[in-house]
């Protein structure tokens, strides 16, 4: 008897007090780095980031406009909403 009101106190206190370990929030970061920046955003915003525009980067390796680098690197989990800031590529 006393097991019995043990789940049930412990399954309450598992649903409605923490119930955000039931629904994370957090979300791996797709990983845009090489994409044109237009897709870079329409992937992070579609996954639920907000993107912000770093720096401007002189590269004569990639096209312009290609995202060179990305803060936080792909797969970190970050809750919806966050922001992922990218470098994108400019001729040199």
């Amino acid at each position: 008897m006393a097991a019995s009101g043990f789940v049930i106190g412990y399954l309450i206190v598992y649903l409605f007090i923490l119930p955000t370990a039931l629904v994370p929030s957090d979300r791996p970061v797709p990983n845009v780095v090489g994409m044109l920046d237009t897709d870079a955003r329409s992937t992070l915003s579609e996954s639920g980031f907000v993107v912000q525009l770093g720096e401007q980067r002189p590269n004569a390796s990639v096209p312009p406009n290609t995202v060179v680098r990305q803060s936080p690197v792909a797969t970190t989990r970050k809750p919806k909403g966050s922001t992922v800031t990218i470098d994108v590529a400019v001729e040199p």
